[in-house]
């Protein structure tokens, strides 16, 4: 009768932590936004930007206007020079239909040399096509889709490109980094398996995102797998020896809409060039 009471006790407790773990991952952890920053350097270091990443905040019922409007004050606190986006602005467009509560949100970003975006595969589906480029315009953002620009920093030049988006869209990536000429080579895309095709290209540093990082982190089980987003998970990568990437794990949710240990993130980059 002892051991039957140990094993009950034990269970209770399992239960008990168990059920603790489901409601922080579903009700917590997706709420919650940290800061990652990171320093990068080139050359003599004369110039220096702070780039801000952010993407897939999947907007929608489970993260709504009042979560973006927090995402925007605080990254506004970090007083960025540039910010990039990442791509997948809505979670599904056609349920949640609120592109002119999203563009007022999004508008009152601000950064020094401006703001960037690149396409997600959500932004194509859910009817989101119709209504991303001219949302992310009215809002401030430059988006580029096989593109090139570049930013005059400091008497340098920064040079950013934007592939179109892998599953859904039309991207040249060969071309788009061909076209990379500045001190510092920044390229923006959404799938990050794809970045091995940068080998040997100008990039210095890939942004993607896609990931959401697996969304949960637990021993043994594995995290949720999104096509394209297989190898290349979270945080930094060795492309080659002259090329950086880095798969920012997300803001908002995909397929469940929960959290555990992969908390939302804002990723803040101080390079120096």
């Amino acid at each position: 009768m002892k051991i039957v009471k140990r094993l009950l006790k034990v269970f209770a407790v399992l239960f008990i932590v168990g059920c603790l773990c489901i409601g922080y991952a579903f009700l917590v952890e997706p709420k919650r936004l940290v800061v990652n920053e990171y320093e990068l350097e080139k050359n003599d270091q004369l110039a220096s930007i702070k780039i801000v990443q952010l993407s897939d905040t999947h907007v929608g019922n489970h993260y709504d206007i009042k979560q973006l409007d927090k995402l925007v004050e605080k990254t506004n606190r970090l007083d960025p020079d540039l910010i990039v986006f990442t791509g997948d602005l809505f979670d599904v467009y056609s349920q949640y239909p609120k592109n002119k509560e999203v563009q007022e949100s999004l508008s009152r970003l601000q950064a020094t040399y401006g703001k960037i975006a690149v396409w997600g595969n959500r932004d194509y589906g859910g009817g989101a096509e119709r209504i991303y480029q001219d949302l992310m315009e009215n809002a401030g953002f430059i988006v580029l889709s096989n593109e090139v620009m570049s930013i005059k920093v400091d008497n340098k030049i920064l040079s950013i490109g934007g592939v179109d988006d892998f599953l859904l869209g039309n991207p040249q990536m060969k071309r788009t980094a061909d076209q990379l000429n500045g001190d510092y080579n920044v390229l923006l895309m959404h799938e990050p398996d794809e970045a091995e095709m940068l080998v040997n290209t100008s990039a210095d540093l890939i942004l993607t995102g896609h990931s959401h990082g697996g969304q949960i982190r637990l021993p043994i089980i594995p995290g949720i797998r999104t096509e394209l987003a297989h190898r290349y998970v979270d945080g930094f990568y060795t492309i080659d020896e002259d090329t950086l990437l880095f798969v920012n794990t997300g803001i908002g949710t995909t397929k469940i809409h929960a959290r555990f240990m992969v908390p939302p993130e804002i990723d803040v980059f101080e390079i120096k060039f």
